[in-house]
């Protein structure tokens, strides 16, 4: 069966006679159909008995034609004529490097890089000049505070902007030693057991841990609260971010983190703050009645934090704390 194959796949080798038996095949439809038109056209003349439309007819068809053949003719020569041969060349040939000129080249490359080489070994080095260090640019160690707190807790719990709004609170007012408590924002206890041993002494060597949350607790943080109780650190847990919560919702979450609280562990030091609310909207009447909406920050909540910080570090003192970040 595949020897009928054989003349199909020897066309397929030539694109050329493929081509010519494409246009063939195309010429011979066309003629085709023109005989089958012509009788058709004949029919209708002999129906109609009208010369002139037969002369009308007839000069078409043969225009028709004529265009049909012509094109077929100018192809069928363009593909059986023979290949132009290409012009030769009228640019000179490079000629081929001597010795002399390849020895000449090199010995000029080999001076170039001695002589750079020369001025290199004669250059002196730049001295190196060690930038001095004055008595106002160095940093100057903080002076004694009445504690220093560890804060940490999960990831984006709103640390950092906690932090600065205690800072915040202190309104530029000088504060004494005794009356400053230091903050030292930590590593987030999301990490792996060495991170959380590492905040466990850093806990170890302060006077408290601030503990920041966002939403109830999980299993991290939890095991993280147990390793830091049992320091015997007093822990301070505060619920973040709670202008994003109802009142409703607020106090279900924080009954939820006393109840996973270690046993013992006193309900007062769970507290709730809001740093940075986010913005709301707000609408505002001028005086001409007309009404406009605009987007207002609410202040921000931090006053059970400062109590329970201030009950628990000035007990009695008639002055409050102040607050500045640990360098």
């Amino acid at each position: 069966m595949f020897r009928w194959f054989a003349p199909l796949l020897l066309f397929a080798a030539k694109p050329e006679v493929m081509l010519r038996l494409l246009v063939a095949a195309l010429a011979a439809a066309v003629l085709f159909f023109g005989v089958w038109l012509i009788s058709s056209i004949a029919v209708t003349f002999d129906t109609l008995k009208n010369p002139t439309i037969a002369v009308i007819y007839g000069a078409v068809m043969l225009i028709f034609f004529s265009i049909v053949t012509v094109v077929a003719w100018l192809r069928l020569r363009r593909l059986t004529a023979p290949r132009k041969a290409a012009l030769p060349s009228t640019a000179p040939p490079i000629p081929p490097l001597t010795d002399e000129l390849i020895n000449k080249r090199a010995k000029e490359l080999v001076g170039k890089w001695d002589t750079e080489s020369r001025i290199a070994r004669k250059s002196v080095a730049r001295p190196i000049v060690t930038p001095t260090v004055t008595a106002s640019s160095a940093p100057q160690p903080q002076a004694p505070a009445r504690a220093s707190l560890i804060v940490t807790g999960p990831t984006y719990a709103g640390k950092t902007t906690l932090i600065k709004r205690l800072i915040e609170e202190n309104h530029g007012t000088p504060a004494a030693a005794n009356e400053t408590v230091r903050l030292k924002e930590a590593d987030s206890t999301d990490g792996d057991s060495r991170r959380l041993d590492a905040l466990v002494a850093s806990v170890k060597q302060s006077d408290g841990v601030v503990f920041v949350v966002d939403q109830d607790l999980r299993a991290p943080e939890v095991t993280a609260i147990k390793r830091f109780v049992a320091t015997g650190k007093p822990l301070y847990l505060v619920l973040n971010k709670t202008d994003q919560f109802s009142s409703g919702d607020r106090d279900a979450i924080l009954l939820s983190i006393r109840s996973k609280m270690p046993a013992r562990f006193p309900s007062a030091n769970v507290v709730y703050a809001a740093a940075a609310p986010m913005p709301v909207e707000r609408e505002i009447e001028d005086a001409r009645g007309a009404v406009r909406v605009e987007m207002r920050r609410p202040s921000s909540d931090v006053g059970a934090l400062l109590n329970l910080l201030g009950r628990a570090f000035a007990p009695g003192d008639a002055k409050s704390l102040r607050f500045e970040s640990a360098q």
